[in-house]
């Protein structure tokens, strides 16, 4: 018993080390000024949940750069994007600031709630 005992506990090591890769978010390896969008959102938000679903379904990761912000528990990330939403007169940021909201760099506009950011992405 005790021969077979360093095996598996090799191939368990090693399926672990996979499965833990996987599940690992993807890290950015572009600037956010190259991002075709950026993506703020925040965990535990629905309205987030189906916007990154849609992206996922889509394999949109694919075809576009898509830089994920989480703002609920990242400072930094809420630090942009209130410097974001400064650059969308449209939004009225008097109340607060929602998620999800997407930003087009190239077109420098914002995208507020799941259903325009879902919009755009289907023109892509």
């Amino acid at each position: 018993m005790k021969k077979y005992l360093l095996p598996i506990l090799i191939v368990v090591s090693l399926l672990a080390y996979f499965v833990f890769n996987n599940q690992k978010s993807k890290v950015q390896s572009f600037p956010d000024s190259e991002a075709d969008l950026v993506l703020f959102w925040g965990v535990g938000c629905p309205h987030c949940e189906i916007v990154k679903t849609y992206i996922k379904d889509n394999n949109l990761e694919t075809k576009l750069k898509i830089a994920y912000k989480e703002v609920y528990n990242g400072q930094e990330n809420q630090k942009l994007l209130i410097s974001t939403v400064a650059k969308c007169p449209e939004i009225d940021s008097s109340r607060g600031i929602g998620v999800p909201l997407g930003f087009d760099n190239k077109a420098s506009k914002c995208l507020y709630g799941d259903t325009p950011i879902i919009e755009w992405l289907k023109t892509k």
